[in-house]
């Protein structure tokens, strides 16, 4: 019978290293992009600023599409609010995890409270859409 060759340490190390590389860069998540023409950027609450260093901004600040190219670090979140606290320049806000896109999937919570325009009113056909199989009660439950 045929034996294994032994593994030599130059393929260990290798493969250790791209190990390595995925890690890291798996832990690199950015904004990407904004999704809507205006996003606030808000000044976080002091839940969200917990373990996390720096300069919190004092205000909220309205931010357009046209006059931003976001590669914004996430430093923590989603929150329960649903908002990712995110570096601009030298000041941290958090923003609305439903209003940018981002390098990574960011599983957010419901964002009760919130209205959201719609074009057609809701048929029977999407009943409990959003509802997470917690019933209408699930946003009046977080307070």
């Amino acid at each position: 019978m045929g034996r294994l060759p032994a593994l030599r340490p130059e393929v260990l190390i290798t493969v250790l290293l791209v190990l390595a590389v995925g890690s890291a860069a798996a832990q690199d998540r950015h904004v990407t992009r904004l999704r809507m023409d205006k996003v606030t950027l808000f000044s976080c609450a002091s839940e969200e600023q917990e373990d996390i260093n720096g300069t919190f901004a004092p205000k909220n600040m309205e931010i357009a599409r046209t006059e931003s190219s976001p590669l914004w670090p996430i430093l923590a979140g989603p929150s329960k609010a649903g908002r990712l606290v995110v570096k601009v320049g030298e000041a941290l806000y958090c923003v609305r995890a439903y209003a940018v896109e981002t390098n990574a999937t960011i599983n957010a919570g419901a964002d009760c409270g919130t209205m959201v325009a719609a074009a057609q009113p809701r048929s029977g056909a999407t009943r409990g859409l959003g509802n997470d199989g917690k019933g209408n009660n699930h946003c009046r439950q977080q307070k």
